[in-house]
């Protein structure tokens, strides 16, 4: 199944940068590489943000299920489960929040949103007659 998912969205991709490359659709006009840029760049964010998301989880879930001493050395041998996020791959979740590796997700998140706000509040989508001239 994942790997069907994400044949879709590579192809989705390329679909996209073909259509924006093709003459048929650009009205005489030259092809406007800064959206060009742009597809790209939220593909590029979307990418890394799920490549370490499931790097994350892989590391929580297999790797580090209960030895988080790894990630953080101030935490005993044996510490109490935490009230909130007793131990497992929720407490090393919560650990690694601050890390860089933690911080790499939520800063692509958000730059993919920003890009993706900014395209819709652009000049792309201003009223424009399709015939000039009438």
């Amino acid at each position: 199944m994942i790997r069907f998912i994400l044949g879709v969205i590579i192809m989705l991709f390329f679909q996209c940068i073909a259509a924006l490359l093709n003459p048929v659709h650009r009205r005489g006009e030259g092809i406007k590489w800064w959206l060009v840029s742009h597809t790209v760049a939220m593909f590029s964010f979307v990418t890394v943000y799920t490549a370490v998301n499931l790097h994350i989880q892989s590391e929580s879930f297999i790797d580090n299920r209960e030895d988080y001493r790894s990630v953080d050395p101030r935490v005993e041998d044996n510490p109490p489960a935490d009230p909130v996020f007793g131990s497992g791959p929720l407490l090393y979740q919560y650990i690694i929040r601050n890390t860089a590796l933690g911080l790499i997700p939520n800063t692509m998140f958000n730059l993919n949103n920003w890009l993706a706000d900014g395209l819709l509040a652009s000049s792309l989508f201003d009223p424009a007659p399709t015939c000039p001239g009438i």
